[in-house]
């Protein structure tokens, strides 16, 4: 099966009955978000890691590495290739943390800042997508998906 097909059952109405079912769901539902998602910043020449580093900086610029993997949920190494990568296109750099001289900040440039105004928050292309579900059921969803995620033993 190919990265952007999901089981048959997935696409119709199935009804997961075993947790096996549910994590194919889940899996189907996360690929058919990183289609939405890199069809979105494509124009914008980024990757789905760095429009996320990008996101986490408009909120708040100036942030640590730890911070950003943190976040990311990816290791630090990893934010390092893609913050090198985000310099070369000169959209952040990196700058000496005010108070620790051994810490290093990431930050936006002007062109990482503008890039604010030409994107539109992913939020509103991703609840157009999803008109049979009301805010209720996005809650209840939320929360069980919450609980499963706090309930993985391993």
């Amino acid at each position: 099966m190919s990265e952007e097909e999901t089981p048959e059952c997935f696409e119709n109405s199935c009804k997961p009955e075993k947790i096996v079912d549910v994590f194919t769901l889940i899996n189907a539902l996360n690929k058919k978000y990183e289609k939405l998602q890199r069809d979105y910043i494509q124009e914008l020449a980024l990757t789905p890691t760095q429009h996320f580093i990008l996101s986490q900086l408009w909120e708040s610029d100036g942030q640590q590495f730890k911070e950003l993997a943190e976040k990311c949920g990816c290791s630090r190494s990893t934010i390092t290739g893609v913050v090198d990568t985000m310099e070369k296109k000169k959209i952040v750099i990196r700058a000496l943390h005010p108070s620790d001289r051994r810490s290093l900040l990431v930050k936006l440039t002007e062109k990482g800042k503008n890039l604010k105004d030409i994107t539109p928050p992913l939020e509103s292309i991703v609840n157009g997508c999803c008109p049979e579900i009301n805010q209720e059921e996005m809650k209840k969803l939320g929360e069980l998906l919450q609980k499963l995620l706090n309930s993985l033993k391993f």
